[in-house]
């Protein structure tokens, strides 16, 4: 029963200790805040309005403060109000104060505000302003982070007590008397600012408002402008801090409805007996699944019924709850593991019988001269057990070795850690060279986070590197994260490829962490030049063509005959060498990624006919007719309009191309319920057999005839467009005449598994 009763002891010391520290507290605070988000605003007392000094307010009337005549002019037009209170100080004496006390005479019981100042001395209203029905301190509370939680109705002061603002002011208005605590209240608030009926200050001395509309009701005025300064921050703060006399107006709702946040006492004692119960009767000789179950089942209970009784003004604070209920588990587990540690100790013999049965297995494998397992002849258990371990520990090195040398010889870097402890289990010598090279501390091999701290200030990529557990996640065998370094050593740059999984052993409870390096220099020189060549060609190539082209141009203007036609062909070359250098840019372009292909609502109706209108003229010169065999109505294509169009378009391009004259292209759509089949046929020489299976490669121009000319770019272009709609291209077997060309779009494009490509302009298809 002893074991039973130090969880309990244990957690209410440790309590006691977290209430001293404040974390308690602070915890205890969140939670009210997250209260208040959860139940969400509320509308408080119609009675009561808000007149504000607005920036409109001090366009109009000027800076802050404003004379005392204003407020005299204000309380004329608040003749109907029930009872006024001024949310400003009037401590010191102004000439203006005869007006402003003979307007407080004649008006609704009007209330002024009170403060202490720096020496804890009450600063009240002076005392030319006797008209006043009476005065309250204005102080809030501000709790450690900055936020209104608690307001007190009573301040002690060397003359007595001194009531709140808002407490004068219900008593001004005749509310009942109440006996409140000294000890300070929780504000139920309501919402965020302007939850409460507000007015332009300068709006109501204007008299733009009717006064009927303050009769009896509750009538605060406050600063509202930022400029003045008087904001705080409640829990329902967002963008813009709460005016101070928001507040007062929160405090006066509570007051007037009586919505105060009232504490449960009862409920915390309930939820720490359910938490002994467990402690003394449930807990122990459970498994710790059957545990946790019960524990979550508890909190599940705590956390709804404080839920619920907030939003009957009840404020029933789970935080020490739920903290004695973790802690006691905690000590609980603690516990129940230093008793385990003593049967553990009892079953040791057993093990060591175990362990030197399985050392016996590979004593007869290994030889003698190495192991020798008879302890000494005047050994005890100890000792003995002792020896057993030295001979497993040769064994296994021996075993080490063995691996080592077969990890050294046929595989890159590699190094496996353990995840909790983040320290090395194993890594071979190839991984230690790397390490001595490319490291800053080459004095020992990295813990985990080492490495990863050498792999985010390497990574070849500009995005941030994921984290361990979004790399390798946790208790997950299998996976597995592959990412690329740039490292530098001897004053050249070496790249690898990290390839980390995670790995997990059930038998022995293993959770590891493995990573192994492949030297990919070479592929990324490959890659490097392959950039340095596609850069040469778009931006060293195209202006000298562009300038052929534009002294061609000019050139053909001026000259006749045979001249001409050499200029025409300089012409005819030029564009088609620009013809080829945007084919082979518009491919690599889209094998690199420059734009994720866009997912918009499509009508694919549409889309086919405007590819025909972008073709017919085209068509015509060749009196090519272009049949259109398509649904009255389809179902939307979710894709990227504007590659689709290319894509059509360039097969279009293509029928036109290899089609005799006065012959027909049908484009025929058919819809299924989860694809769109579109056909293009032409009637012109068709596809060769032998390259039929080579037609999507790129630069396979296959056989070409004379007076076409092609790069064999197109078709590659089409298919990559097609795919990364996660949709299928192919060429329909042979036919008597002709090539028919076939697109499958599923009419939702899945989320790729690769980045999609930023396609260049239209291009047309060669075959």
């Amino acid at each position: 029963m002893l074991n039973r009763l130090v969880p309990l002891l244990a957690a209410a010391l440790l309590l006691g200790l977290l209430s001293i520290t404040g974390i308690v507290a602070s915890l205890s605070n969140k939670t009210l805040d997250g209260l208040f988000l959860l139940r969400g605003p509320i509308q408080p007392s119609q009675d009561i309005i808000i007149i504000g000094v607005d920036d409109d307010s001090l366009a109009v009337l000027g800076p802050w403060p404003f004379p005392r005549r204003l407020h005299a002019r204000l309380l004329a037009r608040l003749h109907q109000a029930g009872v006024i209170g001024f949310d400003f100080l009037f401590s010191e004496k102004s000439p203006q104060d005869y007006l402003f006390n003979q307007a407080m005479k004649t008006a609704p019981p009007v209330v002024l505000a009170s403060v202490r100042n720096n020496d804890k001395k009450i600063l009240g209203p002076a005392p030319t302003l006797n008209n006043c029905f009476g005065s309250g301190h204005i102080e809030i509370i501000l709790g450690r982070d900055g936020i209104v939680r608690k307001a007190r109705l009573m301040q002690k002061t060397d003359s007595g007590l001194l009531p709140a603002f808002a407490l004068v002011m219900a008593r001004a208005a005749g509310q009942p008397q109440q006996q409140f605590p000294d000890a300070p209240l929780l504000i139920n608030h309501y919402g965020p600012e302007h939850t409460f009926l507000y007015l332009s200050y300068i709006d109501v001395l204007q008299g733009k408002i009717p006064a009927d509309f303050f009769k009896n009701r509750y009538v605060l005025v406050g600063a509202e402008a930022i400029g003045i300064g008087d904001t705080h921050v409640t829990p329902f703060t967002t963008h813009f801090q709460t005016p101070g006399v928001e507040i007062q107006a929160t405090v006066l709702n509570n007051l007037v409805t009586k919505t105060w946040l009232r504490p449960a006492p009862l409920l915390p004692w309930l939820a720490f007996l359910a938490t002994g119960f467990l402690c003394l009767f449930l807990w122990p000789g459970r498994t710790e699944k059957f545990n946790l179950l019960i524990n979550l089942i508890l909190a599940l209970v705590i956390i709804p019924t404080s839920i619920l009784f907030f939003r009957k003004n009840l404020f029933f604070n789970p935080v020490p709850a739920l903290l004695f209920l973790i802690l006691c588990y905690l000590v609980h587990l603690i516990t129940e593991r230093i008793w385990t540690a003593r049967r553990i100790y009892s079953e040791m013999v057993s093990l060591d019988n175990q362990l030197a049965q399985g050392l016996q297995l590979i004593y007869t494998n290994i030889p003698t001269q190495i192991f020798n397992l008879e302890p000494p002849p005047d050994s005890g258990g100890v000792r003995q057990h002792l020896a057993r371990l030295q001979a497993g520990v040769k064994a296994l090195s021996l075993q080490h070795h063995f691996i080592e040398n077969l990890l050294s010889k046929e595989l890159p870097p590699l190094i496996l850690w353990d995840r909790k402890s983040e320290k090395v289990i194993l890594a071979n010598a190839m991984f230690t060279t790397f390490w001595e090279t490319f490291s800053p501390r080459r004095d020992d091999l990295p813990q985990l986070s080492d490495f990863f701290h050498l792999l985010k200030e390497n990574h070849d990529q500009p995005q941030e590197i994921p984290s361990i557990t979004d790399i390798a996640p946790a208790r997950q065998p299998g996976s597995s994260c592959t990412l690329d370094i740039r490292l530098a050593a001897h004053g050249r740059k070496k790249f690898f490829r990290v390839t980390i999984h995670s790995v997990i052993i059930n038998d022995i409870e293993f959770d590891g962490v493995l990573a192994l390096l492949t030297d990919i220099t070479e592929i990324k020189e490959l890659e490097q030049l392959k950039d340095e060549i596609v850069s040469v060609v778009s931006h060293e190539l195209k202006l000298p063509l562009t300038v052929i082209l534009g002294y061609a141009e000019m050139l053909a203007g001026n000259v006749q005959g045979e001249d001409r036609l050499y200029v025409d062909k300089i012409s005819d070359q030029a564009r088609r060498l620009n013809k080829l250098i945007e084919d082979f840019l518009d491919v690599t372009r889209l094998e690199h990624g420059s734009r994720e292909i866009k997912q918009l609502p499509l009508d694919p109706i549409v889309l086919i006919n405007e590819a025909v209108e972008l073709i017919k003229q085209v068509a015509n010169q060749k009196n090519i007719t272009l049949k259109q065999i398509l649904p009255t109505r389809a179902t939307p294509l979710i894709g990227d309009g504007s590659l689709l169009l290319q894509a059509i378009t360039n097969l279009l391009d293509n029928a036109v191309k290899f089609s005799p004259e006065k012959t027909e292209i049908t484009v025929k759509l058919v819809e299924e319920p989860e694809n769109f089949i579109l056909c293009i046929s032409d009637q012109g020489p068709g596809v060769p057999t032998e390259s039929r299976d080579l037609i999507f490669q790129k630069f396979n121009r296959g056989k070409q005839e004379p007076g076409r000319e092609g790069f064999g770019l197109g078709l590659n272009f089409v298919q990559q467009v097609i795919q990364r709609h996660g949709g299928e291209i192919w060429l329909e077997p042979e036919t008597d005449c002709g090539a028919t060309f076939c697109l499958m779009l599923p009419k939702k494009t899945p989320s790729p598994t690769t980045p999609e490509n930023d396609i260049c302009p239209q291009q047309s298809v060669d075959r």
